[in-house]
Formats: structure tokens, C-alpha cells, sequence
């Protein structure tokens, strides 16, 4: 492998790209929706892997700086700090929970996309302008032998609440007090492990409809 297909193939973890998204949705049945799929969760899940890798290493670096004294500028100590302390804020806070945000909404918007692909019925159109949670609730009662509803449902609906939640937070601009309104590293783990738990039975739903 030439140096540049290697940069282009491998992360900082040390993992390849496509690599990635073995933690969270790989096609079974390798139909091309769900290909395209699969790549768009190995998308987010090497923006999460960069955004953490980031945000962690620049943190260090920040905090041995403050430690050191060696970002203080003579006579300007205080604000010096002041300075530091607001970059340390920044990215520990605003910069680390919008790249969990992104992860969410765009999780979700991809999950929205397939689900429109799966209601292939000329009355569908109807649906493909309706709601994650109403192309949910329809694919959940056509294919219930392939999908667990309750399951499935209720990890819609955790995608649903926390895309609406950062939608919000972004536009109200004040963080929130509940569960919902939290947006961090583990946050957006959680949304590609719930969006491909939903894919998959998605996934064997669709595999039943083509083949029956």
C-alpha cells in the first residue's frame, strides 16, 4: 500500500476507516441501500473517533500550558488565564457537544433516508414527507416478524428526542437540565450503536419484502 492510500485508508487509532464502523452497522445482506448506508455510519464513526482524538489531545496540551506558566504574557498574568481558561471551556464544552450534536442529527437524518427507501408503496408518498417517528411506527407493524417493535421503536424515539433537543439548544442558545439535553462522547456512541440496531432490522425487514 503506497503512502498516500495508507493516510487515506487509516485513522489515528490505527484503525482503517471502514474499520470503524465494525463497532456499529454492517450490511448482512449487502443490498446497495444498506451499502450506502454502512459507509455514512463509518462516516460518523470516524468524525467521532477524529472529533474525541482532537479535542482530548488539544486539552492536554492546553492544561500542561496552563500548568507550565508558559502562556503567561509579563504584567497580563490574570488574562493570560482568563485567555486559557475560556479555550479550555470552549472545547471542552461547546466544541465536544456539537460534534456529539452533529453525530445525532446526522445519525438520524440517515436513518430518516433509508426509511424512505423502504416504503416503496405508491401510497408511501405520503410517509416519505411524515416524520421519523410516524415512517417508524409504519415499518414496525409491516415487518413484525423481522422487527422486535418495542425495541425498535423506543430507539427511534431516544434519536428522535436528542435530534430535537440539539436542534433546539442551538437555537434557544441554553443548555438544558435533563438526560435529552446532554450531548457528549458517550452520547454519540450511543446513537450510531441505537441507529444500527435499528438498521438491522430494517435490514432483514427489507431482505423479506424483496424475497417473498
Amino acid at each position: 500500500m503506497g503512502d498516500a492510500e495508507s493516510a487515506i485508508s487509516e485513522t489515528g487509532s490505527g484503525r482503517s476507516v471502514l474499520e470503524l464502523g465494525d463497532d456499529y452497522f454492517f450490511s448482512v445482506h449487502g443490498r446497495v441501500e444498506f451499502i450506502v448506508f454502512e459507509y455514512r455510519v463509518v462516516s460518523l464513526a470516524w468524525l467521532r473517533d477524529r472529533t474525541v482524538q482532537s479535542v482530548d489531545s488539544e486539552l492536554a496540551e492546553l492544561r500542561a500550558t496552563r500548568a507550565s506558566g508558559a502562556h503567561r504574557v509579563p504584567g497580563w498574568g490574570e488574562d493570560s488565564d482568563l485567555v486559557l481558561d475560556e479555550s479550555l471551556a470552549v472545547l471542552d464544552k461547546d466544541t465536544r457537544q456539537i460534534g456529539a450534536g452533529i453525530v445525532v442529527v446526522t445519525a438520524a437524518a440517515a436513518l430518516e433516508s433509508l426509511m424512505n427507501q423502504m416504503l416503496d408503496q405508491p401510497s408511501d408518498s405520503r410517509l416519505h414527507r411524515a416524520g421519523l417517528a410516524r415512517k417508524a411506527d409504519e415499518l414496525a407493524v409491516r415487518w413484525q416478524t423481522a422487527i422486535d417493535g418495542t425495541e425498535f421503536l423506543e430507539d427511534v424515539a431516544w434519536l428522535r428526542k436528542r435530534r430535537n433537543a440539539f436542534a433546539h439548544r442551538l437555537i434557544d442558545g441554553e443548555p438544558g437540565t435533563t438526560p435529552v439535553d446532554t450531548f457528549d462522547d458517550d452520547i454519540a456512541h450511543e446513537a450510531l450503536v441505537r441507529t444500527s440496531t435499528v438498521a438491522w432490522m430494517l435490514e432483514e425487514g427489507w431482505e423479506q419484502h424483496l424475497t417473498s
